[in-house]
């Protein structure tokens, strides 16, 4: 049997910035890659921190790829990142936006992120929930990036492949019923208005963790707020938890 290679989109990679010993761990949403959190990882290096933002198995290259990931797959590559950063960092916290967010929960419930960092995570997806169980259509077309800020590109696909839909829509269902059982500290970041994942998840998830925690909303930014008038403070905000973490006496 033939195994195709597909070449990652330019600008689309994985990117990592040598620093100190905190390391972040920058994930990407559904459909988007690694060039989302870019600007929010170079001010981050610039704070001194350790960052790598890995590309999730299927995104960033070709629809037919993305089609035959899963949501294993797409933990994997998160895990193999924060192996990574484990290697050369004393803390480890893990950053999600969107999907990524989901991804950062489920690292916490195992034990691998010292803590996270959610942006927008993916509690719900509405537009989605119609094809949880669409079997005819391979795929569907996807909407504009949901980004508040005139002129930014985001790289993704314009079509999406049912299946990798069903394989996000999974992955909520296994992560949030745990949401009670995340113990370390995290920080829920989200989005006053968001077209793609109701704020008021984010709202949920803030109650229902029980860990050390805290909550900032952005008002200018919508979905993407990695990408959107928000992302330096962000930066700021992302900054400084770390920093309160790996600072935090330990128990």
């Amino acid at each position: 049997m033939t195994t195709i290679t597909y070449p990652v989109i330019p600008g689309a990679g994985a990117f990592y910035y040598e620093g100190n010993d905190i390391g972040i761990l920058l994930c990407h949403g559904f459909n988007g890659t690694p060039q989302s959190v870019r600007d929010v990882g170079t001010a981050l290096m610039e704070k001194g921190f350790t960052v790598f933002a890995p590309r999730l198995k299927g995104h960033g290259t070709d629809p037919e790829e993305f089609r035959q990931s899963t949501r294993r797959c797409w933990y994997e590559s998160m895990e193999a990142g924060i192996r990574l950063l484990r290697e050369r960092c004393r803390h480890v916290i893990v950053v999600g936006q969107s999907m990524g967010g989901t991804l950062a929960m489920k690292a916490a419930l195992a034990g691998q992120a010292d803590a996270i960092v959610t942006i927008n995570a993916a509690l719900s997806v509405p537009g989605y929930a119609c094809h949880a169980t669409d079997d005819v259509c391979r795929f569907i077309d996807e909407d504009e990036p949901d980004i508040c800020a005139p002129g930014v590109y985001e790289i993704v696909y314009d079509k999406v492949p049912t299946s990798a839909i069903r394989e996000l829509l999974a992955l909520i269902e296994e992560v949030r019923p745990m949401a009670a059982e995340v113990t370390v500290p995290t920080c829920v970041i989200h989005s006053a208005i968001d077209n793609v994942v109701p704020p008021e998840d984010s709202m949920w998830l803030y109650e229902t963790v029980q860990a050390p925690k805290q909550r900032e909303v952005l008002e200018q930014s919508y979905h993407v707020a990695t990408m959107d008038h928000d992302r330096e403070r962000l930066a700021d905000v992302i900054g400084a938890f770390c920093e309160q973490v790996a600072t935090a006496p330990k128990m």
